[in-house]
């Protein structure tokens, strides 16, 4: 005879209940859904691939020290005959496994022996079978140099706040631990119409990179700080065409 689950004494409901979670686990596992290795919470903004994998890559390294090995692996991208935005994904080496985290996917394992990590060629088509329709455009690995964390960095804005102040928010607030940031205000014209943004500027791979909600992660060869609203209003056009009032927010 069956018993419920709320008749059961504590102690027997407690070892029933564990090994529910480890059959969970078992079946996850034979469904090639391995458990992740660690807790990551993403940033959850619009078109931030590059930005959530930048902050992985900032936040691996402060949880297992400046001697463990990640890198952002970015492509360009073809999907059927339209060139489309590219996409960035975090690679890492965790107790002799090779993973990566993808802010559309999660944590997956690489088949790959660690002794070959670096070698791009064989680690993408690893990363861009979850992408059947994309073929790949020079994918290549990122990393940062060493940098100071930003003065005075700017805090994120509440939920309720203009989503594009919000989500550039969140982005200058968390990458500042790690480099100087620029959080800005901008405007744009779009079908006449004249229309307010933010954006954040910083440095990663020797990089000047622009991150506005609309657009994603436009990284530039320019060299500057991210101080420079001159520099940074000669890429934001490149980005926004016609972009204007540009100045920083406290």
């Amino acid at each position: 005879m069956m018993l419920a689950l709320s008749s059961m004494r504590p102690a027997v409901r407690s070892a029933c209940f564990l090994v529910c979670l480890l059959c969970s686990a078992a079946i996850l596992a034979a469904a090639g859904k391995p458990s992740p290795p660690f807790p990551h919470a993403r940033l959850n903004v619009a078109n931030g691939c590059l930005v959530e994998s930048v902050y992985f890559y900032d936040q691996f390294l402060e949880r297992f020290g400046g001697d463990a090995w990640v890198r952002v692996l970015q492509w360009g991208a073809r999907e059927d005959d339209e060139v489309v935005a590219g996409h960035a994904v975090a690679v890492f080496e965790f107790k002799d496994q090779l993973w990566a985290w993808d802010v559309n996917y999660g944590f997956f394992p690489l088949d790959l022996p660690p002794a070959q990590r670096e070698d791009v060629e064989k680690v993408s088509p690893l990363v861009l079978v979850k992408y059947p329709r994309i073929t790949p455009r020079y994918p290549l690995y990122l990393f940062d140099f060493p940098q100071q964390p930003a003065d005075n960095p700017p805090a994120a804005e509440p939920q309720d706040v203009d989503s594009d102040l919000r989500d550039a928010s969140v982005v200058a607030e968390k990458l500042a631990r790690h480099r100087p940031v620029n959080l800005v205000q901008f405007s744009y014209l779009e079908g006449g119409m004249s229309k307010w943004s933010a954006a954040v500027v910083f440095l990663f791979h020797g990089k000047y990179c622009i991150y506005s909600p609309a657009k994603g992660t436009v990284p530039f060869r320019a060299q500057g700080s991210v101080k420079n609203l001159r520099l940074i209003q000669e890429c934001l056009r490149r980005i926004h065409p016609g972009a204007f009032a540009l100045q920083p927010l406290p």
